[in-house]
């Protein structure tokens, strides 16, 4: 009548290193090639007595496991599937359950997401009656790790129809009570409360009704073409009010993957097959050096965010992914590249052999390299809990890259930048958000396809176009009715005022965003201008924000911003050393303060020292800088106040209604 199970989240796997260890841990603890651990084997078989026995005792019996396990007369629902217990005990389950039983099962989200499981889950969701997936962000499995995502599933008698409830996003049991016993009046929390807190409360518009009409949306976002809708795929959806959302994206004609060949998609370089074969060389822990050329420069993650490609650069001791510091885009010079970790093999005729080529040419040719283009490039790790999870770049052309970055060739700008738009809102870094997955791999290319429209290539272009690398691409996409655009809010004292006015057909540095408030803006005014495209409300623009940003919303609470649009302090982890530290340390750098009528005080200053200074009170600091050429260098920053935060919901609000008015 009733099966309670949390079955083992295990791969069975052959593990030689283990059983070696067992006679020599030396095996097992450091690391070996198959060619070397082979070598090493017949060693310790001479060696260890006894040893061979063991070794092929274990190997018989994990290979008879693996054999019975894959077998598809055993489990035929997993045929394709790699074998994990968990998924084995599923058909199982249902098989000692009857036709009246009731099965409970605690288990990973594989079922779900896996692009190979449209069997199991064409018979998963026909017995399933409720999902509700966790994150253990609240620890409640202590050996866990805290971003794992898992599930409490109850499963009943088979059913034609498929019909279930799903909760998702949930951290403890408590909200599913909660959930059911709600009055269904009040907004819904998002991820996190406004103390930044994990928001455990319930919310009736938690439920999600899954039905086969919903399943057939998912079907069409998230899976290949004519995919039947009982084998979707299940993202994890927040709140009813978002199903809205993602049928509106469902129902939208055209998608990127339509372009079909006129864009390559590749990872480039593997970060450690192509040191093996020299394609691409580390550079020494003490001489990460400048860039010289875009040739030099083979890209990282953390070189690049959401819509800027020259984010961070890294230390000239860059051992570990924060060694990387923020880059001042209004001190850089106009053909500024970063530090590289990484440079390309010294022979460029073999170099160049090994790029990827495209099918389309350039200059006559029949194919051309990647490198010969602008390309959109995305951070392949999508970190679902963090400030974005989308995050995306133009590249310029001869720039390399090692393969945490995917990086996208288009055949021609206007498809480059109709990618880019659409990929840098908030309403496709939601739309990757839902599908729950953790590495980017083709999924973007389920996004819509907008058409061109001056409004958002406009904004695009002034983020992206930040150096001398980008004016041949200014000069293909610049229109004159690039001048005749505004700001959504043009009396705005922190956003430059007759901007677009003064935009040249020829790049030069005034053509490129620089302060923080005013790309923050750029950057608010094209999810607006998506959302719009895609006929989305703003009040689903704002839910979604709402709901699916928590990270953002904490620190657009504690970022501000002097009258000319810098940033003097925000929390954000991903800007550290940008602005001033909450209270100034004896190892902070000394500044002064001059008030308007002409007093002036030295000293360490921190945030909680100014922020409440007169209008007019000018702040300075004077700080070592080591990420422009010419080693490290005393610089001054400067703000003067009043300071303040922005508010992204009121802004998305008063650009809604700029833009209608202006576009339609």
């Amino acid at each position: 009548d009733l099966v309670l199970g949390n079955p083992p989240w295990l791969k069975v796997e052959w593990n030689e290193a283990g059983i070696l260890g067992e006679f020599n841990p030396r095996l097992a603890i450091r690391r070996h090639s198959a060619s070397e651990l082979t070598r090493l084997r017949q060693q310790a078989f001479l060696d260890y007595p006894g040893l061979q026995a063991a070794w092929t005792g274990e190997l018989e019996e994990a290979e008879a496991t693996q054999a019975f396990l894959n077998g598809m007369q055993n489990y035929p629902l997993l045929k394709g599937l790699k074998a994990n217990l968990y998924k084995c005990f599923m058909p199982l389950a249902w098989r000692l359950a009857g036709t009246h039983g009731i099965v409970g099962l605690l288990h990973p989200e594989g079922p779900y997401d896996d692009p190979d499981g449209g069997s199991l889950r064409e018979a998963l969701y026909r017995r399933l009656r409720a999902h509700f997936q966790f994150i253990n962000e609240l620890a409640l499995f202590a050996e866990v790790h805290h971003l794992t995502k898992y599930s409490v599933n109850i499963y009943g008698p088979e059913r034609d129809i498929p019909q279930f409830d799903q909760l998702a996003n949930l951290f403890a049991p408590s909200t599913v009570e909660a959930c059911y016993s709600h009055d269904g009046l009040g907004s819904v929390g998002g991820y996190k409360n406004e103390e930044g807190r994990w928001n455990t409360a319930g919310h009736q518009a938690r439920i999600i009704r899954i039905n086969s009409t919903l399943l057939g949306v998912f079907a069409r976002l998230y899976d290949a073409p004519g995919t039947a809708p009982g084998q979707a795929r299940l993202p994890a959806l927040h709140a009813t009010h978002l199903a809205g959302v993602l049928q509106k994206l469902a129902d939208w004609p055209h998608r990127l993957a339509d372009l079909g060949e006129d864009y390559y998609s590749t990872e480039m370089w593997h970060e450690t097959m192509q040191q093996h074969d020299g394609t691409i060389i580390r550079n020494g822990d003490r001489s990460a050096p400048f860039a010289l050329t875009p040739q030099d420069w083979v890209l990282s993650g953390p070189h690049f965010f959401l819509a800027n490609p020259f984010n961070k650069t890294p230390r000239a001791i860059c051992s570990a992914n924060g060694h990387y510091d923020p880059i001042d885009l209004e001190a850089i010079p106009d053909d500024y590249l970063p530090r590289s970790n990484y440079r390309p093999m010294d022979d460029r005729g073999e170099y160049l052999r090994r790029v990827p080529r495209v099918s389309w040419s350039v200059s006559g040719e029949n194919s051309s390299s990647v490198l010969s283009h602008y390309r959109l490039s995305f951070r392949g790790m999508l970190p679902s809990s963090g400030e974005r999870t989308l995050t995306c770049a133009i590249i310029p052309p001869e720039v390399g890259h090692i393969n945490g970055v995917q990086s996208n060739t288009f055949k021609t700008k206007h498809q480059l930048l109709n990618a880019g738009v659409i990929c840098s809102s908030l309403i496709a870094d939601f739309f990757i958000k839902s599908t729950g997955r953790s590495n980017l791999h083709g999924s973007w290319a389920n996004l819509p396809l907008l058409d061109a429209r001056v409004e958002r290539y406009a904004r695009l272009t002034i983020l992206n176009c930040l150096t001398t690398h980008y004016a041949p691409l200014w000069a293909e996409v610049y229109q004159a009715s690039f001048n005749a655009q505004q700001w959504s809010q043009p009396d705005n004292p922190r956003l430059p005022q007759d901007f677009f006015a003064r935009l040249t057909p020829e790049w030069q540095r005034s053509c490129a965003l620089r302060t923080d408030y005013a790309r923050r803006m750029a950057l608010v005014e094209i999810d607006v201008l998506v959302a719009q495209a895609l006929g989305l409300t703003l009040e689903e623009l704002i839910l979604i924000y709402r709901i699916q940003f928590p990270v953002m919303q904490g620190y657009e609470r504690d970022t501000w911003y002097d009258i000319h649009g810098r940033i003097i302090f925000t929390n954000s982890k991903g800007l550290v050393g940008v602005g001033l530290p909450r209270r100034a340390g004896r190892r902070d750098p000394e500044g002064c303060i001059t008030t308007p009528d002409g007093q002036t005080r030295r000293g360490r200053f921190g945030w909680e020292d100014v922020q409440h200074l007169p209008d007019g009170t000018r702040v300075q600091q004077w700080v070592e800088d080591d990420t422009l050429p010419g080693g490290i260098q005393l610089r001054e920053r400067r703000w003067k106040a009043p300071f303040a935060r922005a508010d992204r919901e009121q802004d998305y609000r008063m650009a809604w209604d700029h833009f209608l008015t202006t576009t339609h």
